[in-house]
């Protein structure tokens, strides 16, 4: 079997998602047999265990994202021709669009993952009620769409997809914890940790302005950078707040063994990957009710929710924690993970969908051979 993941960028979910999957696939299917297609200039932000793994890596050009998505459709019909896939895997909506209009080009069968729906991003009415539209007709182009939460399965339905387009798979993590010493964090106060984009979605302009007055209780420290849209945190960072900036991920698992709590303010988000990471390592959560992250929590009983863009509700849980009830918190998400979110699952149900798309198009590609 011959797999192409093709990304329009592979900073944040979508890298960590393809960290977990591209390695199975290569020990299964042969390191020629596993393929990905992503921006020339995000090759910095590929993931060890993707380099590690001698997946064949593709790149385009991405001055712009709009010249970017042209490049894409360039290379993408490019790779069609000499590395010839059996399964198309696109990730996220601007991949996603362009592979689902490309359907023409090829016979294989196409997967789509949004890694959390277009339409669920803020904006005007008129847009969100125009990407609904584009997502509906899209979304009877791929032979499958894979959906990494039942909130994502659950608002697809709203839309008009149907059933027989969608398989939920939720997202997964290794439980092998990269081999990584807890990084120096010493400090009496309770130790806070984002690790995201600084961006408008991930919501970390609200945690800046959840944390004033908080100086003597509490020690920030944001892992990240911005990745797309403008960078939203202030000129000035509140005293209790150190920005380490951009860290691989052994780099960030140092970071939330040292924690206290993982907060992830989320203005939308189709999963929260980086929630079950630190569930794994029995580290509690604070995240906003939206998307995946409502299940990840369960409402409540393996983690903190509070409401998105609720500055004031996020203050005062912060301004309540307590050390001893942060440690169990902990315990009880890590069996959450351990029962949910094992990346073994994952890669399993993967495996699965893809060799039934393809015992499914085998007849339709024997019987295109025998045309006259």
């Amino acid at each position: 079997m011959k797999i192409i993941h093709v990304c329009e960028t592979i900073i944040g979910g979508t890298g960590s998602y393809l960290s977990e999957v591209i390695p199975h696939q290569v020990e299964r299917y042969g390191a020629e047999n596993v393929a990905l297609l992503i921006p020339q200039t995000h090759m910095p932000f590929v993931e060890k265990s993707i380099l590690d793994s001698g997946a064949r890596i593709f790149t385009f050009a991405r001055p712009r994202r709009l010249s970017g998505s042209i490049y894409l459709s360039f290379q993408y019909l490019r790779r069609l021709q000499s590395f010839k896939p059996d399964i198309i895997h696109a990730h996220s909506s601007i991949a996603g669009v362009i592979v689902r209009s490309l359907r023409m080009f090829t016979r294989a069968p196409i997967v789509f993952c949004p890694h959390g729906w277009s339409m669920d991003m803020k904006g005007s009415r008129a847009m969100l009620r125009m990407t609904e539209v584009a997502e509906r007709v899209l979304g009877r182009l791929p032979d499958q769409i894979v959906v990494i939460s039942a909130h994502e399965y659950q608002r697809a339905l709203d839309i008009g997809i149907p059933t027989s387009r969608l398989t939920l798979i939720p997202n997964g993590i290794a439980n092998i914890v990269p081999a990584v010493a807890p990084a120096p964090w010493d400090d009496d106060r309770i130790k806070v940790l984002y690790a995201g984009r600084f961006d408008y979605q991930k919501g970390v302009d609200v945690l800046m302005r959840a944390v004033e007055g908080l100086d003597d209780r509490l020690s920030v420290r944001l892992v990240g950078d911005a990745a797309s849209g403008n960078r939203v945190l202030p000129a000035k960072l509140p005293a209790c707040v150190t920005e380490v900036g951009w860290l691989d991920r052994k780099g960030v698992t140092a970071q939330m063994m040292s924690c206290d709590v993982l907060v992830v303010p989320s203005r939308w988000e189709g999963f929260g990957l980086v929630a079950i990471e630190a569930m794994r390592l029995a580290k509690p959560v604070i995240a906003s009710a939206v998307g995946g992250l409502q299940e990840i929590i369960d409402q409540g009983r393996y983690g903190y929710l509070v409401q998105p863009e609720d500055v004031q509700e996020l203050h005062d849980r912060l301004l309540e924690l307590d050390r001893e009830e942060l440690r169990a918190m902990g315990e009880i998400g890590h069996n959450r993970y351990l029962s949910k979110y094992t990346a073994d699952r994952m890669v399993r149900q993967l495996d699965d969908l893809y060799a039934r798309m393809l015992l499914t198009s085998l007849p339709a590609a024997a019987g295109a051979g025998t045309d006259e």
